[in-house]
C-alpha cells in the first residue's frame, strides 16, 4: 500500500476527509452521508469509490460503509491534528515568540488538549498581571504541584498559606531555587509546618518552563527566545484534558527528580 497515497486521501479533500470523520463516529448509510454532508449522491460515490479501493473504508452485507483499521487511524490522526493546529492557531504569537524546548515532544504532541486554554496577558501598566492570576489560583486550589525554575516572587507566603489551609504543595525546583525558599521559610519552619502537606524535589534539568497543576486548574508560562522569562503570558484552564496534560508535564519533570529531606 502506498503510505503517501492514503495521507493524501485522508487530508486533500474535504469531502474525503468529512467522510473519514464522520465515520469515526461509526458506521454510515450512503443516506446518512449524504443528508449529514449536504452533498449529492455521486459526489459521495465517488469518494466512498476512492476510499474503499484503498482500504480505508470498507462495506458491510448491509451496505452501510465503515473504517478499517487504516481508515481509523488515518481519522484518528486527523483529528489529531486539527487539534493540534487548533490550539497553535489560537494564539500563534504566543508560541512562536517562546521557547517550547522544555515541552517534551510526546508532551507537545498532546497539545491539542488546550483547546480551551486561556492567556491571561499583562500590560504596561501592569507587567505581573499573569502571574499574580497564577497566584490567585494558587491560592483557591487543595492540591498544588509546581515546576518552576527560578524562584517566583512570594512563592514562600503562598506556600505558608496553603499549610495553614492544610492543603498539600509538590514543588520541583532547581537546586538553587529549593535553597532560597528553604532560607527564605527556615527549614525549621518548613519541616514543622509543612511535614505532612510539602514534598519538594530538586531537578537536574533545566526546566524552561514554569507549570502549575492544580485540582481546578493548570497553568503554564514560557520562556521567550531571548532566554528570558516572560512574566507577562500565562496560559490557563479548567478543562479536565488540559489539567491532565499538565499534569503530565510535572510528572516528566518529577520523574528526574531527587527528593529533598528537611
Amino acid at each position: 500500500m502506498d503510505v503517501d497515497k492514503v495521507i493524501r486521501l485522508a487530508v486533500c479533500s474535504d469531502q474525503r476527509k468529512e467522510i473519514l470523520l464522520l465515520m469515526n463516529g461509526g458506521m454510515k448509510s450512503l443516506r446518512e452521508l449524504r443528508d449529514e454532508l449536504k452533498l449529492s449522491s455521486p459526489a459521495i460515490i465517488h469518494a466512498l469509490r476512492e476510499l474503499e479501493t484503498n482500504h480505508v473504508i470498507r462495506q458491510d452485507a448491509k451496505r452501510n460503509y465503515m473504517l478499517t483499521p487504516i481508515g481509523r487511524g488515518a481519522a484518528r490522526k486527523v483529528i489529531d491534528f486539527q487539534g493540534t493546529m487548533a490550539v497553535l492557531m489560537k494564539y500563534e504569537a504566543f508560541w512562536l515568540e517562546h521557547d517550547l524546548g522544555g515541552i517534551p515532544g510526546h508532551i507537545f504532541d498532546k497539545i491539542g488538549s488546550l483547546s480551551d486554554a486561556a492567556l491571561i496577558t499583562g500590560t504596561p501598566t501592569d507587567v505581573f498581571k499573569a502571574l499574580r492570576h497564577f497566584a490567585e489560583l494558587f491560592r483557591d486550589s487543595k492540591v498544588v504541584k509546581l515546576v518552576s525554575p527560578f524562584y517566583i516572587p512570594n512563592i514562600g507566603e503562598l506556600v505558608l498559606e496553603q499549610f495553614t489551609r492544610q492543603q498539600h504543595v509538590a514543588l520541583v525546583l532547581t537546586d538553587e531555587v529549593s535553597n532560597h525558599l528553604i532560607e527564605e521559610i527556615g527549614r525549621a519552619r518548613l519541616r514543622e509546618e509543612g511535614s505532612k502537606n510539602l514534598t519538594l524535589y530538586v531537578t537536574r534539568d533545566n526546566p524552561k518552563l514554569v507549570v502549575v497543576v492544580a485540582d481546578p486548574f493548570m497553568g503554564l508560562g514560557l520562556y521567550s527566545l531571548d532566554g528570558t522569562f516572560d512574566y507577562s503570558y500565562t496560559l490557563t484552564s479548567q478543562n479536565r484534558e488540559a489539567i491532565a496534560w499538565g499534569q503530565e508535564l510535572f510528572d516528566y519533570y518529577l520523574a528526574s527528580s531527587e527528593s529533598v529531606v528537611l
